[in-house]
């Protein structure tokens, strides 16, 4: 069956333990039937050999791929990207749980929409023990998703599905990037060809302090890279913003909220998003009317945010 099927189910795990039995559960009862669930175990030393094991001898669909030695988790998916029979990839982290009908909504997308690429989805927060945080929605068309990538990672890994030979043409996921090799590589993918995202939340993303993908938080100059290197995609004028901007006050006057921003940082990263969004616009070759109108809904949320920072300055001083 695993040499025939439509779409790979990539899982990198190390001393997954704790999640791994949910993560394989939601893949294993997915309403779309012509997947392989490939796992590359990284050297586990918990119980995650013998739990591969017993799903492995239960269930052909599942295969094991078995590191050795530790390579970590890029170096371990472009191992699993290597061995996938699938046409089309879908990732799986060992503590996310994805929803029944994942694989088959994202492979009918993929199906029915040639040109693209990669296909990602909204997605749920869960805490450590599985309740809900809220539902995180995601940008949906390309431009959007290029825009979003500018700052920060645009999805949850485990939300993605992207076609093999995409991936493999650009060289699969980037080794010199430890943990945000999932930015890079959808970053990579958005800039070379047409990529989307469905608005249904189709992954429960966990966040837990140990969790292979939480680890991406440590490595924030890696995420910084990218993202100054996306800025300069966008041509010269993207490039002197990547430069000098204040990514951190940027991406959060734009996306988080402006609590932890001084008055004098937020307006400095304004200047430079109202900058980086003309490049953008030139780079996209967006309409004039489009241009203005996302010009126009740029600035309103700019000013909204530096008038409550303001207000709250003035509250302190009060």
């Amino acid at each position: 069956m695993s040499s025939e099927a439509r779409v790979t189910v990539l899982m990198a795990v190390h001393n997954g333990e704790r999640h791994l039995e949910a993560s394989i559960d939601s893949i294993l009862a997915q309403t779309f039937e012509d997947f392989e669930l490939l796992v590359v175990d990284d050297a586990s030393t918990d119980a995650t050999p013998r739990i591969l094991a017993g799903y492995a001898d239960a269930d052909a669909r599942l295969r094991v791929v078995r590191n050795e030695l530790n390579l970590g988790l890029t170096r371990s998916l472009n191992l699993g990207l290597r061995a996938a029979h699938g046409r089309y990839i879908a990732r799986q982290d060992a503590d996310d749980i994805s929803a029944p009908d994942r694989l088959q909504r994202q492979t009918a997308f993929l199906d029915a929409n040639s040109d693209v690429a990669m296909v990602a989805s909204s997605y749920v927060r869960i805490r450590e023990d599985g309740s809900p945080i809220a539902v995180r929605p995601v940008p949906l068309d390309a431009i959007g998703i290029r825009w979003r990538l500018l700052f920060l990672n645009a999805f949850a890994h485990s939300s993605v599905m992207f076609r093999k030979d995409a991936a493999e043409r650009l060289g699969g996921f980037r080794e010199e990037f430890a943990f945000a090799q999932d930015y890079d590589l959808w970053s990579q993918l958005a800039w070379s060809g047409a990529v989307a995202a469905l608005p249904e939340p189709l992954v429960q993303y966990r966040e837990a302090d140990d969790s292979m993908t939480a680890t991406i938080a440590a490595d924030v100059d890696d995420v910084d890279r990218i993202s100054r290197d996306n800025m300069r995609r966008l041509g010269s004028a993207g490039a002197r913003v990547a430069e000098r901007v204040d990514r951190e006050a940027a991406w959060h006057l734009l996306l988080a909220g402006t609590r932890r921003l001084t008055l004098g940082r937020a307006v400095a990263a304004a200047r430079d998003i109202v900058a980086l969004e003309r490049a953008f616009a030139r780079s996209e070759r967006l309409p004039a009317r489009i241009r203005l109108r996302r010009r126009a809904a740029l600035v309103a949320h700019l000013a909204r945010s530096l008038a409550a920072l303001e207000a709250r300055k003035g509250r302190r001083r009060g």
